[in-house]
């Protein structure tokens, strides 16, 4: 009986040592394979130096990296040669260009960036980049404001006396949620003091963003032109745009919408009618900002008689000249499939001008 309890005993106390043994096994094996953090990012100095952390920030010309071994440090920018990252960070432009990505080396002065959502590689250089990992309150400002204006004139004296007058401006507000759109054109022209060219367009447009990219709008344009037998040409409308490309250096959306078009003419009888509109409207700089290119077309089609067709575009080139002033070259086209009875369907007109650029 005393022997079958110390049996019991005996078992008891193999059993616990083995319970002691196979624990402290596997908290050590725990302990050993727990997940700790890692520096992984690298960042060359062109002294030579190698600093392995991770990327907290960069502002205002300074680059903070978290350590384990020296806590955090900060670098100059310009005394980087070359950087890589394990995770995405985020990457601000001086031309206010985002991308988001891993940034894979650093090789004569360029980044090559891996981007998140496309996972394609994008370079450009270690001195145009404005911040990483900035908190977006940081970056973007509260309004965003665009505007240009542009004039041209021309005379001739002599055995033809000819003289020639433009106007366009335009004046864009930009929030996180709204844009809000200002714009006109005026024309005049005279041949031995006759006119022959007066028309002038005024147009206001409001967009609201629902996300980054779509956007609901209205807008209003208003058109005179004497020779086309135009008193007054009026285009209200609401639609959705979709907001493509945006930033300081290439700007892409497109829009579709319905639209209600009143024609008062001179001579002609009055007609109005609705439509549907489509518009376009690129702009891209080149050349390191040498030259921008820029192209917006817009078009109505009548809903109850497909003959009526409106298409308004404007097309050409701006060359910086000297600090925010530029030369204009640009081509108006108007297309009118049903003008008043006797006109042209067509309108071109080629300008050059100077004008004044705002972008902050």
């Amino acid at each position: 009986m005393i022997y079958i309890i110390k049996g019991k005993v005996m078992n008891c106390q193999i059993n616990f040592l083995v319970f002691f043994l196979l624990t402290s096994f596997l908290i050590l094996t725990c302990s050993c394979f727990s997940p700790v953090q890692v520096y992984a990012d690298e960042i060359f100095l062109d002294n030579g130096d190698r600093i392995t952390g991770k990327i907290i920030t960069m502002e205002e010309g300074r680059l903070t990296i978290a350590t384990s071994y020296a806590g955090d440090i900060s670098v100059t920018w310009a005394d980087i040669e070359n950087v890589k990252t394990d995770d995405p960070v985020k990457v601000l432009l001086k031309d206010e260009t985002f991308i988001q990505g891993i940034i894979k080396e650093s090789t004569e002065g360029k980044i090559k960036l891996e981007t998140v959502s496309i996972h394609e590689t994008v370079s450009f250089d270690l001195a145009d980049v404005k911040s990483i990992n900035q908190a977006p309150a940081d970056i973007e400002p509260t309004v965003k404001l665009k505007a240009r204006f542009n004039l041209g004139s021309t005379s001739a004296k002599g055995n033809t006396e000819t003289e020639s007058q433009h106007f366009d401006g335009e004046f864009v507000a930009r929030t996180e949620k709204n844009r809000y759109t200002v714009g006109a054109e005026i024309n005049r022209a005279e041949d031995d003091g006759e006119p022959t060219v007066n028309n002038s367009i005024g147009y206001i447009k409001y967009d609201h963003f629902l996300t980054d990219k779509w956007f609901l709008y209205s807008n209003a344009l208003f058109e005179k032109d004497r020779f086309k037998d135009l008193n007054l040409r009026t285009a209200l409308g609401l639609g959705a745009g979709y907001q493509i490309l945006e930033s300081q250096s290439i700007n892409l959306s497109g829009e579709a919408g319905l639209t209600y078009i009143n024609k008062d003419f001179d001579n002609a009888p009055d007609e109005g009618y609705p439509a549907g509109r489509w518009a376009v409207n690129f702009d891209k700089y080149f050349f390191d900002k040498f030259i921008q290119f820029f192209h917006f077309n817009e078009g109505f089609l009548g809903v109850e008689d497909t003959d009526d067709i409106l298409i308004r575009s404007r097309t050409g080139f701006r060359i910086p000249v000297y600090k925010a002033f530029n030369a204009t070259f640009q081509i108006n086209y108007d297309w009118d499939k049903r003008p008043s009875p006797g006109l042209k369907k067509t309108d071109m007109m080629y300008i050059l001008s100077l004008g004044y650029q705002i972008d902050k």
